[in-house]
């Protein structure tokens, strides 16, 4: 659920005067990624752009089968290749094209200056070692420390983590401990050497939703302590409205809308994050049916030459099937693609 009064908040915290901004930490221009066998000119992703400042957190949302993990895996050097390729796009971390450098080079990035949190733990951590094994395991990867040293270096990451009993724990299996806390083992592995980005694929999709709650609130903790930058991937407003300074709402594989937190909650410009809004429950009471959004994603084989949202929206036109629309500024740092952004010059053709 969104969190309204966060909101105001946040807005408040920010009203002050404007200042130059300093170089992002990762900027990722025109990327476009194919998959081998996918009909020719459609790409899974596909001239997708965006940056994320230091400090700050920005949240790509969409539905399932977007775009939104393999743009992750993209930039963590993850794909697999084949069958994926990156057809064009560059992406610029701390300077460095992360797409230029060597496997070697990448692998000294990956797992120190970036780090990466995945939906589902019990996939990521290895059942035959402990705990403490693969935790250890990366911070002697990334630094020139003795075994004894890795190991007090992971009981410092378990603690911070809050898992009770952590000296236990170090010895344990991932198979001995519950969902909740192989997320936290999940989360003390991607922080163990500090890493001044990370990359969150949906990482509380399989649990609860008391631990969901409890595991966002301890990124937003550890987040907050170490000013490390984060990319959250999430299908969830209300942990956007919560956690976001930034949002980038990603349908078939493009960013279809792109802005401040509070720019695209108090001011959606696409019919898709329209129909996001309105298919979250409130806190106060029902007035009616939950909106929902017809149809689903199309797969590569059926993907309009047009728009891509264009067969489920409710505003499509003749040149919504068969010209894709550009993407357009709204406001400044607001970015819709869509041909009648801004809504409020096409009042009379969209409702």
């Amino acid at each position: 659920m969104i969190n309204e009064a966060a909101l105001r908040s946040r807005e408040t915290d920010q009203a002050v005067a404007p200042r130059p901004s300093p170089e992002p930490l990762l900027r990722v221009e025109n990327l476009s990624i194919r998959f081998d066998g996918a009909p020719k000119g459609v790409n899974v992703v596909d001239d997708v752009s965006f940056s994320l400042a230091k400090g700050k957190t920005l949240c790509i949302v969409g539905e399932s089968g977007c775009g939104k993990s393999v743009t992750a895996l993209s930039l963590m050097g993850l794909l697999p290749t084949p069958p994926a390729r990156i057809v064009q796009g560059a992406a610029y971390f701390e300077g460095k094209d992360l797409f230029g450098l060597t496997e070697r080079e990448r692998a000294d990035v990956r797992g120190n200056r970036t780090a990466m949190i995945f939906q589902e733990p019990m996939t990521s951590l290895n059942p035959a070692f402990t705990v403490g094994d693969q935790i250890a395991e990366g911070i002697m990867r990334h630094r020139k420390v003795s075994k004894a040293e890795a190991w007090e270096r992971a009981l410092e990451m378990l603690r911070r983590v809050r898992i009770p009993a952590p000296e236990k724990r170090l010895k344990a299996y991932p198979h001995e401990m519950s969902g909740g806390m192989r997320q936290r083992v999940m989360i003390a592995m991607a922080l163990a050497n500090d890493p001044q980005l990370l990359i969150a694929d949906e990482p509380t999709t399989a649990l609860d939703v008391t631990i969901q709650a409890q595991i966002i609130s301890l990124i937003r903790r550890l987040q907050e302590e170490s000013g490390m930058s984060m990319i959250l991937i999430t299908h969830d407003l209300g942990v956007v409205a919560e956690v976001a300074d930034e949002v980038a709402v990603m349908y078939a594989g493009r960013v279809v809308e792109s802005g401040s937190v509070e720019a695209i909650f108090e001011d959606p410009q696409h019919p898709y994050t329209i129909g996001l809004m309105g298919s979250v429950p409130s806190l106060g009471r029902r007035q009616g049916r939950l909106a929902t959004i017809r149809g689903s994603v199309p797969p590569a084989e059926l993907m309009p030459k047009g728009c891509r949202f264009a067969p489920r929206c409710p505003f499509a036109e003749a040149r919504c099937a068969t010209e894709p629309p550009p993407l357009v500024d709204v406001t400044s740092g607001h970015q819709a693609r869509c041909w009648y952004a801004p809504l409020e010059q096409h009042r009379g053709a969209v409702l």
